[in-house]
């Protein structure tokens, strides 16, 4: 009789104290999702690297899935419409957000979705076929003058930090050149060894190893600076071209999430991307790590909005 009283208890307890128990299940109790939206290469490979020290810090498993296609907005898409409970995010550059609904009609605009967490910057390595017909950015802007939009650079996708960089460096350089937009940036690498593409412009880490090879001729990079892993490469503005770009890649989620999840992502990722793990891992991928905080990366995101806002309609990118 005692036994069964017992039994009882037990149940009614569990009754009362197991969905208020379930529900104060602190975060993260699940697994973690990062969305990449390019195909497999360098961005995918920076953020398995990201998400396997994370998860030490948060104690659940973080998986990377890639979902590529138009430009990055399929992969941006599925986050901005998922659930904002801090399970799904977004590993990518801003454009994604800042460009993206500039020059095309995603099922999402800018405000669905918010910063997370900056982590690193990437210069736009641009660089020519080894038997292209110029051998210097000097002899490109001559030959693209001589031949308008005869010119072929590849890019990831129409409405990408990369395309972008390419149609602001034509514009500043006073040329006109023909995008050819891929499904990532791997593939528009082997474009130009193929010989389908004259340029291609990306992140240096899936372009120097051609270079290196011989196979692919850096002719400049676009940060304001000379990058310390690419000492070599002058910039834009030192060859006379008068522009700078980077890409500040990072962590973005819906815009809903509440602040207590934003807060312990930010600190597992910032821990990540500071980790000496990280730091050796980049610097072979030709990347500096650059954590900030949601709040300071959002400020980075709203003002490469408010450029490209300007910037865009005169490049008329809408029609590229």
């Amino acid at each position: 009789m005692n036994q069964r009283r017992r039994l009882l208890l037990t149940g009614a307890a569990l009754a009362v104290f197991g969905p208020r128990a379930s529900h104060a299940q602190a975060f993260p109790s699940k697994t973690i999702t990062i969305v990449v939206p390019y195909a497999p290469g360098a961005t995918d490979r920076e953020a398995r690297r990201l998400a396997d020290i994370a998860s030490k810090h948060l104690g659940q498993p973080v998986v990377v899935e890639n979902r590529d296609g138009a430009g990055g907005t399929i992969g941006a898409q599925y986050v901005a419409q998922s659930k904002p409970d801090g399970y799904t995010l977004l590993y990518a550059a801003p454009a994604v957000i800042t460009v993206a609904p500039l020059v095309g009609k995603p099922q999402y605009g800018y405000d669905d979705l918010m910063a997370l967490a900056r982590a690193s910057i990437t210069p736009h390595l641009l660089a020519a076929r080894a038997d292209a017909p110029f051998k210097t950015l000097a002899e490109l802007i001559a030959h693209a003058k001589a031949n308008p939009g005869k010119v072929v650079f590849g890019s990831p996708g129409n409405g990408t930090a990369v395309h972008l960089a390419g149609e602001a460096f034509a514009d500043a350089a006073g040329i006109k050149l023909n995008h050819v937009p891929y499904r990532g940036l791997a593939p528009a690498v082997t474009a130009a060894l193929g010989g389908f593409a004259d340029l291609v412009i990306g992140a240096p880490g899936a372009i120097n190893a051609q270079v290196e090879a011989g196979k692919l001729r850096a002719l400049a990079q676009f940060g304001a600076t000379r990058a310390p892993a690419l000492g070599n490469v002058p910039t834009l503005t030192e060859q006379g071209v008068p522009l700078a770009l980077r890409a500040d890649f990072g962590f973005f989620a819906p815009k809903a999430t509440p602040a207590a999840d934003v807060a312990i992502l930010n600190a597992a990722l910032g821990k990540a991307v500071q980790s000496d793990e990280f730091k050796a891992f980049v610097a072979q991928a030709l990347v500096e790590p650059a954590f900030l905080p949601a709040a300071e990366y959002q400020k980075v995101v709203d003002a490469e909005r408010a450029i490209y806002a300007k910037v865009v309609p005169k490049l008329a990118l809408e029609n590229k």
